[in-house]
């Protein structure tokens, strides 16, 4: 009997079922989940083979959604085991579905169905559905860092996380449908230190906006969605950490990341550095939208200006353990703008409602 190198995730409420039993005498190991979050944290975790859904369409549809949306599950095949109306069906088409089974499907049908699924091909980007929802679009719009030009803050935490992380690339990352523009970056060269974008294809940074969450890459060429990317094919980019960018109302708009050109185990003292650099870059972006926004209340602004003390923690912890140097230069700089951040963020909740 062939034993087969990865799991088949079985996603139903009901405890185990004779599909379990036919899966397991072909050599399958199955693995369970009963809701979708569940099934989402197994399918990035255990890297199944396959996917097979037994439950309400529109859950079916959400999972095939969410599945597609993130690096790490984009390429999973789906069986869906539901009633679909024709409407659902194209639906689920659209999310790369297309083994839909019948709700009386017998248990064998079901397993052969399995078999017979085949990884989807790489895609050219993310589901452009979610990168050209429109909320998004309306928040990143409002958000009015698109094509704005270069400001020191963002530019000086960018250079900060480079030495931090010891990285040759650091980008603040803006994502539209289309495109991905660096608000801020260290590293690149020319001509892309002057056009400041690159076309979606080229964009780690997409998956992480579809994805809602953090994006770990310790070798791209071996990732079966990241590997087709031209960002790695022509930019050589290895390695890859990114955190979600977010602003109100918690629309992701583009990540802060870093890049290696080699590959990279990502230390997780250097992903929480990261992502508390990263609540810099955030609560900067609340604080220069202040004059056009609808007004915060004064928890938010608290909030926010409770993260500048963390990210200097983090990263002063991270420099004193001595797995990275920073220059006193870049210290200073990092202080310098959290304190100021701080203080004008404490200004702006004393203004902001109860």
């Amino acid at each position: 009997m062939v034993t087969h190198a990865h799991p088949v995730l079985l996603v139903e409420p009901n405890g185990e079922t004779p599909v379990d039993q036919m899966l397991g005498n072909d050599g399958w190991q199955v693995i369970r989940a009963g809701a979708v979050a569940d099934a989402m944290e197994r399918a990035k975790h255990d890297q199944p083979s396959a996917v097979v859904f037994r439950g309400a369409v529109a859950d079916a549809v959400g999972l095939a959604k969410k599945l597609r949306c993130n690096a790490r599950t984009a390429l999973l095949p789906m069986a869906i085991v539901a009633d679909a109306s024709d409407g659902a069906r194209e639906e689920l088409a659209r999310w790369g579905v297309a083994s839909v089974l019948p709700s009386t499907a017998a248990d064998r049908i079901v397993a052969d169905a399995v078999r017979k699924l085949a990884p989807l091909p790489p895609p050219a980007q993310a589901p452009d559905s979610e990168l050209g929802r429109a909320d998004r679009l309306t928040a990143l719009e409002r958000a009015r860092l698109l094509d704005s030009p270069p400001e020191q803050p963002f530019d000086r935490l960018a250079h900060f996380a480079s030495q931090l992380l010891d990285v040759p690339v650091v980008l603040m990352s803006i994502v539209d449908r289309q495109r991905q523009f660096f608000k801020a970056q260290v590293g690149l060269a020319e001509p892309l230190n002057t056009t400041r974008q690159l076309p979606i294809t080229h964009s780690f940074c997409q998956w992480v906006v579809t994805g809602d969450e953090a994006l770990v890459v310790e070798d791209a060429r071996c990732d079966l969605v990241l590997s087709a990317n031209s960002a790695t094919i022509e930019m050589g980019i290895v390695a890859y950490a990114g955190v979600p960018i977010r602003v109100e109302p918690d629309e992701t708009i583009g990540s802060f990341c870093a890049v290696d050109m080699k590959p990279r185990r990502w230390d997780p003292r250097e992903l929480r550095a990261l992502s508390d650099v990263a609540a810099l870059v955030q609560a900067l972006t609340a604080l220069r939208q202040v004059e056009w926004l609808p007004p915060r209340t004064f928890d938010d602004f608290r909030n926010l200006a409770g993260v500048t003390g963390r990210a200097i923690e983090a990263a002063m912890r991270l420099h004193e353990s001595g797995k990275t140097r920073v220059e006193a230069t870049e210290q200073q700089a990092l202080l310098a703008i959290a304190g100021g951040l701080g203080r004008d963020l404490t200004h702006a909740a004393q203004r902001a409602p109860k």
